[in-house]
């Protein structure tokens, strides 16, 4: 909280001194605006993974579990974004600095601090409503969820191999949350691919930046200090072929009770991994967040959303059978 209220400081003296934060703006957006841009709403599409409880659930034709389902995922929307406002308070003096961040509200002068921590606040209340509404299993989940960011954010971002499985177990808390918030077990094949699935994305990411730090400016995060790409090389070797087996033993034993059909979506899971370690290879869009990458390439985008409506008209079938 300390920092938080240095950046505040900072930013109040450099108002009174007259000396503006970030080059002004063509045209500074309305506050509900900047708010919400500040709060990445291109990142929410993470709590997709909410979703999936119910589309494997067998309730797809319930209303009561659509809407649980829909409800606990609008929270995590507003848990992540409570997060992310008050990560970009504290940090917002070493974003100023940073070519990749140095665009965000905060960073550029357009949002002040103390309103995106008020903000912050707010939302993570309503985000905690919302879940307790449901149910004091998504509750606890959710809670879970907020703990293991404002820990990420203070410090175990910056251990070793422990930021990527703190970025995993933050997945893997969205599906388990979308198995209680329709009272149904989740699949531990399921929970365990997720994780892996995770993990994988952020050792490609490290690595990706690895790389991207050898020629450029762009100031280190701490623990890529500890990095290397040869490192990251072999981490992703084992996590890959794991990701891909675990999926397919759910797809084939997890998915459905009464159906394999789940294995025809093996294809496109296989395909998204391919592009993702074709990107990192030979793109550099990977220094970006996952859910960044997957807007920009067209074919990985392709390859989600026909691995979604495949596997819901798979769930749609086998819950009327």
């Amino acid at each position: 909280m300390t920092s938080v209220h240095e950046a505040a400081e900072r930013e109040a003296e450099r108002t009174a001194e007259g000396s503006p934060t970030h080059p002004p703006s063509p045209a500074r957006k309305p506050l509900p605006l900047l708010l919400l841009e500040a709060m990445r709403p291109k990142q929410w599409i993470k709590n997709a993974f909410v979703l999936a409880g119910l589309m494997f659930s067998g309730k797809v034709n319930d209303a009561g579990a659509i809407a649980s389902a829909l409800v606990v995922a609008i929270a995590f929307c507003l848990a992540s974004g409570a997060t992310y406002l008050l990560n970009d308070a504290r940090d917002a003096e070493d974003d100023r600095h940073n070519p990749r961040t140095a665009s965000r509200p905060i960073a550029r002068g357009d949002l002040s601090v103390g309103v995106a921590l008020a903000a912050s606040g707010v939302a993570a209340l309503a985000a905690l409503g919302l879940a307790a509404a449901v149910n004091w299993q998504s509750l606890a989940v959710l809670g879970g969820y907020v703990v293991l960011q404002l820990g990420y954010s203070n410090g175990l971002k910056h251990i070793l191999f422990v930021d990527v499985m703190a970025i995993a177990a933050g997945f893997v808390l969205r599906a388990a949350a979308g198995g209680v918030a329709v009272d149904v077990p989740v699949s531990q094949w399921l929970l365990l691919c997720t994780g892996l699935l995770a993990v994988f994305l952020g050792l490609t990411k490290r690595r990706a930046e690895a790389v991207a730090l050898g020629g450029t400016t762009q100031p280190k995060r701490a623990v890529l200090d500890h990095y290397s790409v040869g490192l990251l090389d072999e981490l992703i070797g084992v996590v890959t072929p794991s990701t891909v087996v675990v999926y397919a033993i759910w797809a084939a034993t997890g998915a459905h009770a009464h159906t394999h059909w789940m294995l025809l979506t093996v294809p496109f899971v296989l395909y998204g991994i391919f592009r993702v370690l074709y990107l990192i290879h030979h793109r550099t869009e990977m220094t970006e967040e996952p859910a960044v990458v997957v807007y920009r390439d067209r074919p990985l985008l392709v390859c989600v959303a026909l691995w979604g409506v495949v596997a819901a008209a798979i769930a749609a079938i086998a819950s009327n059978t």
